[in-house]
């Protein structure tokens, strides 16, 4: 430890502080060092030993294996790197403070004292660190247990032996942690690389070259007589077809890298690709200097009056008795875990740059917070670390240069964010049931409402009933200016002391706005730390609520003074909907609209916030026709819609006031969204996935608000039909009902008729089942057509619950009894629970009117006849990894469209016949039904590439039970009043033989065993214990899918007689005739045997896969080779 010498200290008392302060810190160094003495060393060579670091030494000098060590020798690093600092900050203090302050008792004082004197010196604030933006660590996956228990088991005890008091370790916590992540697993942030100087190819050189040579030619054909010019323009005209075809080959080859660049991008972040894609509207980058920007900041987040008081508004209702208390407890451990949880692992860091990844993977880290919590409820101070927040610009316009056309994000340590997280909960909790906020007006922060779905939803019921009927209504959407910056901390303190939450809740909350400061990174610089005296931060989990009850003061002063709509239902709808700060004024008279107009205008001024309003609009309706009505704000006129129309809650109101443009809008949203991602340069199946996972989510939400009829969305699906079937490669004859069915192959893409009725089935139920009574007992309309109403929909569906409740369970199949899944409880479900069930209802129901129509299709509906075959279900993963060819062929196989001669013949009026028989060509007869091909062989090479599969899975198995000790059962004893455990019976009776043996029929003649029986037979495999004296005879065979049941019978017969002649010698035998389609669909019997064989879960799905998939590949080739009389050595 290096201190200033004590001859330059100038008085005794400051040579014996600082005295007094080495001898603390040796002692503490040595006390540290004794901690450390025995632990585990590892070496890098294997050896471990607990002992100490210079017996790691020792054997390393022995052995001649120095290198890196293991966990003991980086725990005891970040010891002494705690050392090392704390050393550092000690000599700090003596340099930058008087004796008199460092004789004040450590850090809980001092931090005492930041609470009661008030703001910070300026000199201080200056001297404070500005904010740098860290690279991400790589933390691992959540996947890898065993790394995260040991990250776990080595920051708990890096942090306990941290020194201090709590607030000094929460300030110290996450810099600890990060610096353990990033020296352990490194950065992931890549450093942007400067362009690198492009060089010109062989290729690109030669272009320039002709071309600087046809300008040559040129100039000398001007100059150049008759009988020259016959000769220059064969030059030009042999150098023109040599520029032409150089410029096709590099216009292919950028072609090419740009097909390699833009796939690689997408396989980087599919997300990111899908998002940019279409995002191009806003975008920019700041060209403003830092100057600028500071005083931006200082402008926008100052506020002079912060010292005095609100009060309350005039005029103010009372509130009523408080019914139940908040909860004003230290934080729980369950209420700690609930919220990180439920918090998003992939959230950015603060500016410690430690996500909650590791909170969500290290319990023993969280536990550990979880104690400081409790810590800083009691002394109710808020550490600096949780005060401090980057700010990152997102642009809000195209091109956006200026500060002010950025919205800025900011970034909390996420420890302060959990704290306060278990704050706000229990302040919602207090005031929803209390009923402290007026969920019919103001519906942001409480949860259990869907807030814009029902105030967009009533606001548009409310402006058709009254086009509709001829009443009169006037509407107002007013537009704060900049609310969240400009709400006062001194209105937040006001509502609280309204609502009368409890004073430990209050003071944690003044703790934490008191000292709150922000500053913004850019690319070039970053700006010094600004205070933030008024208003809230975006990225803040207490700041929306905060909000939310501060204008609750506002709501509650002003809609008081009118009457909303009364409806014919008896429901009197309230005059004012807030969402955060979007409001909107619903009154039936004009004098009315005025006086709350200027109602809200005063309460707001009072709150030292302000109306814009040039961005307001105003509505009006008499008599069912909208009218030009003028409001006005301090004398400045609100436009009406007609001037401009307006977009509040998502939802677009135009002067005509319908949703015809908006339908519209969404067509071309769809068509040229297709249009961009059939131009990004990607495969087909990466195509298919943009539009299912980036374009299908963008217009859900214009489909739910808006009234869509389902004519307009079925002919948008044909459109999308159009692009799908392109993307994959099949023919446009193909039915949709191959491309979104759940029947024998499902793809993973969904149907948008489908995706349609089911969000606006969502909403009707949203709506219907509203918490809000105004909201369920208005139930408006979301939809509008003749063909399809959700209320009907809903309807039908919950019938059909009901009903399915009351007949059961019914058994399919041949499974036996208790072999289906139950179904859930309609009567018992909640609203969730029952708006899900709804939900999957009504895709039954699609799928069910696909399979009507997939009835009427004599080729493409023939799967309907397939028994016994499992169904195949294509996803992502598996659509990512297949080759376009294998997937195209899968898909025309299955629904008979590929380009055999018969369906030539019937397209394009062909020759049917096959080239290799003769026979009529069907995609049957080329699989499995020609002579040709059977004698060749074929069909016995794919019958063998699939029985080697079969093979593979068994002998694994095999391997497994033979390699099993005998198992002894021993007696388990029961206490009083408690029940024995039932035993898991397994299917598999081939637990109890360890001495299995297996013959397979692949490469040469199987021959029974004669211990078994004698016979000429030969099954593909045969599967025998002699101590237990049974034995399996295995039969494989790949016939089209609708053969399987017929083969099944002809395979059990053939073996019949077989397994007889081996029971007559004393074994149990049974035969096992299997079946897996040409066409790569398993039977239902290749199940029953590896069930039977005690092959399951994992190694069952991955044996029934490759069968499939290897019978579909050797089809395959089958399928390319069709016409090629040549097979095999030939």
């Amino acid at each position: 430890m290096t201190m200033r010498r004590l001859s330059d200290l100038r008085d005794d008392g400051e040579v014996g502080l600082s005295s007094r302060i080495e001898r603390e810190e040796e002692s503490s160094e040595s006390v540290m060092r004794q901690q450390l003495e025995k632990k585990v060393q590892v070496c890098s060579c294997g050896w471990q030993k607990i002992t100490t670091v210079r017996g790691l030494k020792i054997h390393q000098g022995k052995k001649g294996c120095g290198g890196k060590v293991g966990q003991g020798n980086r725990i005891e690093q970040y010891f002494l790197r705690s050392l090392r600092s704390k050393s550092a900050e000690v000599q700090r203090q003596v340099e930058n403070h008087s004796s008199q302050d460092i004789r004040n008792p450590v850090l809980e004082e001092r931090e005492e004292v930041r609470g009661t004197e008030g703001e910070r010196e300026p000199s201080q604030s200056k001297r404070e660190k500005a904010w740098e933006q860290k690279a991400r660590v790589s933390w691992p996956q959540a996947k890898d247990k065993m790394t995260w228990e040991s990250v776990d088991r080595d920051l708990a005890m890096v942090l306990e032996g941290l020194k201090g008091t709590a607030m000094a370790k929460l300030e110290r916590m996450g810099e600890v942690i990060y610096s353990y992540g990033l020296d352990r697993f490194g950065s992931s942030d890549r450093r942007k690389r400067e362009p690198a100087q492009q060089c010109q190819s062989r290729r690109q050189k030669d272009i320039r070259e002709l071309v600087l040579r046809r300008r040559q030619l040129r100039k000398q054909w001007k100059r150049a007589t008759i009988e020259e010019k016959e000769g220059i323009d064969a030059l030009q005209e042999e150098l023109r077809c040599r520029l032409a075809t150089l410029r096709r080959a590099e216009n292919l080859r950028r072609k090419r890298k740009e097909k390699e660049r833009v796939r690689t991008l997408f396989y980087k972040d599919p997300f990111k690709f899908t998002k940019g894609l279409f995002n191009q509207e806003k975008g920019g980058i700041l060209r403003t200097s830092k100057e600028e920007v500071e005083e931006y900041l200082r402008k926008t987040h100052s506020d002079p009056g912060r010292e005095g008081g609100l009060g309350f508004p005039p005029d103010m209702p009372p509130l009523g008795e408080i019914e139940s208390q908040m909860d004003v407890v230290p934080p729980r451990w369950k209420e700690v875990e609930a919220v990180v949880r439920k918090a998003k692992a992939s959230s950015a860091p603060g500016p410690n740059g430690v996500p909650y990844r590791v909170y969500k993977n290290a319990p023993g880290v969280l536990r550990f917070l979880w104690k400081l919590f409790k810590v800083v409820w009691h002394k109710q101070s808020i550490p600096t670390a949780w005060c401090r927040a980057g700010g990152v610009l997102i642009p809000k316009e195209k091109e956006s240069v200026r500060i002010d056309q950025f919205r800025t994000i900011s970034l909390l340590n996420v420890e302060g964010k959990i704290f306060f997280s278990i704050v706000a909960k229990r302040l919602v909790q207090y005031l929803e049931k209390n009923g402290l906020i007026d969920t019919t007006v103001q519906k942001a922060g409480i949860p259990g409402f869907a807030g814009c779905i029902e105030h967009t939803s009533v606001i548009w019921h409310q402006i058709q009933t009254a086009k509709q009927e001829g009443r009169e209504l006037h509407v107002v959407f007013l537009d704060l200016a900049n609310a969240f910056g400009s709400v006062p901390h001194s209105l937040i303190w006001s509502a609280c002391e309204y609502f009368r939450v409890p004073v430990e809740i209050v003071n944690i909350m003044k703790e934490y706005f008191k000292d709150i400061r922000l500053c913004i990174g850019t690319g070039e610089f970053v700006s010094d730390w600004q205070k933030l005296e008024v208003g809230i931060m975006a990225g803040c989990t207490i700041s929306p609520l905060a909000f939310t009850m501060a204008m609750e003061m506002v709501i509650r002063a002003s809609k008081w003074v009118v009457g909303g709509e009364r409806r014919r239902e008896g429901l009197r709808l309230p005059p004012i909907r807030a969402f955060m700060d979007d409001m909107t004024l619903l009154t039936t008279t004009v004098p009315c609209t005025k006086r709350l107009l200027e109602r809200i205008n005063t309460n707001l001024r009072w709150a030292r916030m302000r109306i814009k309003p040039s961005k307001s609009r105003s509505i009006s309706v008499t008599k069912g026709k909208v009218v030009e009505q003028k409001f006005t704000v301090e004398g400045e006129e609100i436009p009406s819609i007609r001037v401009r129309p307006v977009k509040s809650l998502g939802r677009w109101y135009n002067a005509d006031l319908s949703d015809r443009e908006q339908v519209e809008q969404l067509r071309k949203d769809v068509v040229e969204g297709l249009e961009k991602i059939d131009r990004s340069g990607l495969p087909g199946k990466l195509k298919l996935w943009c539009m299912q996972f980036g374009l299908f989510p963008r217009v859900m939400w214009p489909m739910s608000v808006y009234e869509v009829p389902l004519s307009k969305v079925e002919k948008l699906e044909r459109v999308v039909n159009s692009y799908v079937k392109k993307w994959l490669g099949v023919p446009r004859c193909l039915s949709s009902v191959a491309l979104y069915g759940k029947g024998i192959l499902q793809l993973p893409i969904n149907s948008l008729v489908e995706e349609f009725k089911c969000a606006k089935v969502r909403t009707e139920l949203l709506l219907t089942g509203s918490k809000d009574r105004i909201v369920s007992g208005l139930a408006p309309n979301p939809s509008k057509g003749k063909k399809w109403k959700p209320k009907v929909a809903v309807q039908e569906a919950e019938a059909a619950l009901r009903h399915g409740e009351i007949m059961g369970n019914v058994q399919i199949g041949r499974g036996g009894l208790g072999r289906t899944s139950g179904k859930p409880m309609w009567r018992k479900a909640d609203q969730k629970e029952k708006r899900r069930l709804v939900v999957e209802q009504i895709r039954r129901q699609e799928e069910a009117s696909r399979q009507v129509k997939a009835v009427s299709l004599a080729k493409q509906g023939q799967w309907l006849n397939w028994e016994g075959v499992e169904r195949k279900q294509v996803t992502w993963r598996d659509l990512w990894s297949m080759e376009s060819n294998r997937l195209k062929f899968l898909l025309g196989a299955t629904y008979d469209v590929l380009p055999s001669p018969d369906n030539l013949r019937i397209w394009t009026d062909g020759d049917p016949s096959c080239t290799l028989c003769s026979g009529v060509a069907t995609l049957r007869h080329i699989l499995s039904g020609c002579k040709v091909s059977l004698a060749q062989g074929r069909y016995t090479w794919r019958h063998n590439q699939v029985l080697k599969c079969l093979a593979a899975g068994i002998e694994m198995r095999r391997q497994q039970v033979n390699a099993e000790g005998s198992h002894k059962k021993g007696i388990q004893f029961v206490r009083e009043g408690e029940k024995s455990k039932r035993a898991v019976k397994s299917r598999s009776t081939t637990q109890e033989a360890k001495d299995w043996q297996m013959l397979v029929d692949v490469g040469g003649k199987l021959v029974v065993p004669q211990e078994i029986v004698t016979t000429n037979l030969r099954p593909d495999i045969v599967y025998w214990s002699t101590s237990q004296q049974v034995v399996y005879f295995i039969e494989l065979t790949v016939p089209w899918e609708s053969s399987l049941e017929e083969a099944y019978e002809r395979k059990k017969l053939k073996y019949e007689e077989l397994r007889l002649e081996a029971e007559q010698k004393g074994w149990k035998a049974r035969v096992f005739p299997v079946e897996v389609g040409c066409r790569g669909f398993v039977g239902r019997s290749v199940i029953s045997l590896l069930g039977e064989l005690g092959v399951g879960g994992k190694n069952l799905r991955k044996t029934v896969r490759e069968m499939s998939e290897e019978a579909a590949r050797t089809s395959n080739w089958i399928w390319m080779r069709r016409a090629v009389s040549a097979w095999g050595k030939q």
